[in-house]
């Protein structure tokens, strides 16, 4: 009878072996609940040559097209709604290129963490751009008229995409050093994950979407000017790259991101994040506070 203890003793530690065999860092995601099981990898098509496929629509404002063949994109998740800067869109990336899918959903960090490899079936949905950054989704209409890719229902997107069940490591590429300039090209490379070092914060411009008013030449002022200032979304131009309109490179900060109200460093910094194309500009658009890490 004193051997029923040891055995109760023996099957409780092995639960617990068990639980602390996984990576505690990345938890595992419950596949069943989302996507589609059914999709089945058979044409694939890299993004690259998807963008090219569909270039027309990809680099000319106000057009689209949806996708009547069988074609899928096999990508990793880059850039999520986790901190609430990303709105209603995720961006993938294959070894080509990179694209955002715009999905009418919150907390997709969720289900789709960074790393997650997906496949997506493309056959009835949009490809084009908004403000020439290519995009995978439905079409909208703004209240100007403006039409675009944007957000597609939730239910559309959980009809095309499943999950392979693999999970990586994803690295950023550099997009530039201090003053150097980027190589990368606007057309080609934007949408990738980067991390751009050793710039420092030179001045700002706020935008407010509901009543279209801008405001431009911001100073920065070190220890006071946050990321984004209430009621705005906010870009911050560096001292050490171009700050044009065309090849500008700015940071992006959304007044809804969790860390909107966050002083900006003082100092110089490398930044990650994934960079949109915003017409000729460069946007880079980080997806969490611990994406900027000061230089000392």
């Amino acid at each position: 009878m004193k051997k029923i203890p040891y055995l109760l003793l023996a099957l409780v530690c092995g639960c617990f072996t068990a639980c602390m065999d996984g990576d505690w860092d990345e938890p595992a995601t419950d596949n069943t609940l989302y996507g589609n099981s059914n999709i089945k990898e058979t044409n694939v098509i890299t993004i690259a040559a998807l963008k090219q496929k569909y270039s027309n629509e990809v680099s000319t404002e106000g057009i689209y097209k949806q996708i009547n063949e069988d074609l899928q994109i096999k990508a990793v998740v880059t850039a999520n709604d986790v901190q609430g800067n990303m709105y209603n869109e995720i961006a993938v990336q294959d070894a080509t290129g990179a694209i955002f899918i715009g999905i009418a959903q919150g907390g997709i960090f969720g289900y789709l963490p960074v790393g997650t490899e997906i496949l997506v079936d493309l056959n009835g949905l949009c490809i084009g751009n908004y403000r020439l950054s290519a995009t995978i989704g439905t079409p909208y209409t703004n209240s100007s008229g403006d039409v675009s890719v944007s957000r597609m229902p939730r239910a559309l997107w959980q009809q095309h995409f499943t999950f392979t069940g693999y999970r990586m490591r994803v690295e950023p590429e550099v997009f530039a050093d201090g003053s150097t300039k980027t190589t990368w090209d606007i057309a080609k490379d934007a949408g990738k994950l980067c991390v751009l070092k050793n710039v420092s914060i030179k001045k700002g411009g706020y935008y407010n979407s509901d009543t279209k008013q801008y405001v431009d030449n911001v100073p920065f002022v070190a220890g006071e000017s946050a990321f984004s200032m209430p009621d705005y979304s906010t870009s911050w131009y560096f001292k050490e790259q171009p700050d044009g309109s065309n090849g500008g490179v700015q940071i992006y900060t959304s007044n809804y991101a969790d860390f909107a109200a966050m002083k900006l460093p003082k100092g110089k910094m490398n930044i990650t994040g994934v960079v949109k194309r915003y017409r000729n500009q460069w946007e880079l658009i980080i997806r969490s506070i611990d994406d900027v890490e000061e230089v000392k």
